[in-house]
């Protein structure tokens, strides 16, 4: 064996090892401090380390990744991943490399984040949401592409503030698709078992979510829509800056 293949043999060798072994907090200067996004209490290996995850200053579980080293052999950048949280409980699987990247998550969100998340609006939610792998593509500059998937909300009782008043329902079992439209995000809510859309949620490129609640909805919701009309139509339309 010549001298030279030995010498980048070894060179690789090493650099293999320094990555390896290399610390965590490697991953939160890669982060950084001026996004939405960031990293605190960072433990373990670059390879496989844990960190708390801030969004936008708020405490949004404790992530723990883990590389897959084959992945490297084809030229991608494969890990676990899992973020745990008094009010949920998420995992899945990372995928980049030059021709993309894609995210895939599978979990649980339980009462706490949902009431966390919906209390601004004066709205308050029991049951669960259950998210069976939901997929999400985007270019190799993070460009968006596509995102789909399922969800599930277990049911039970929703109380909410309108006009003035306070009011109480409970709700069946929810399913939700979430598929991309035109480039856009689009979330279709539905009884389970039911094939009527009560809401219409589409995200477009400025951060905008436009919620549509049909006519059916406001029947299940004890307030039918005066004057009738498809069950299917959407009657109230609003939209919220999220992002």
């Amino acid at each position: 064996m010549r001298a030279t293949h030995v010498i980048a043999i070894g060179l690789a060798a090493f650099l293999a090892g320094a990555v390896y072994l290399a610390p965590a907090g490697l991953v939160r200067v890669a982060v950084g401090d001026e996004g939405p996004v960031r990293l605190s209490g960072v433990e373990g290996r670059l390879w496989d380390g844990r960190a708390n995850l801030l969004f936008d200053g708020w405490p949004a579980g404790r992530l723990a990744w883990a590389f897959d080293a084959a992945g490297l052999l084809d030229g991608r950048l494969r890990f676990d991943w899992r973020i745990e949280d008094p009010g949920y409980d998420l995992d899945g699987q990372g995928d980049v490399g030059f021709g993309g990247t894609a995210f895939d998550a599978t979990g649980r969100v339980g009462p706490i984040l949902i009431e966390r998340t919906l209390a601004p609006y004066d709205i308050a939610v029991g049951g669960a949401l259950e998210i069976s792998r939901l997929e999400a593509r985007a270019s190799h500059d993070l460009v968006p592409e596509a995102i789909e998937g399922n969800l599930h909300w277990t049911g039970g009782p929703v109380g909410y503030r309108l006009a003035g008043g306070h009011f109480r329902t409970d709700l069946p079992p929810l399913d939700g698709r979430v598929d991309t439209v035109g480039g856009e995000p689009v979330l279709t809510v539905r009884a389970a078992g039911e094939d009527v859309p009560l809401v219409r949620v589409r995200l477009d490129p400025e951060g905008w979510a436009h919620i549509g609640i049909t006519q059916r909805f406001t029947e299940l919701v004890g307030m039918p829509w005066p004057g009738g009309g498809p069950a299917e139509a959407v009657v109230i339309e609003v939209a919220e800056k999220i992002l």
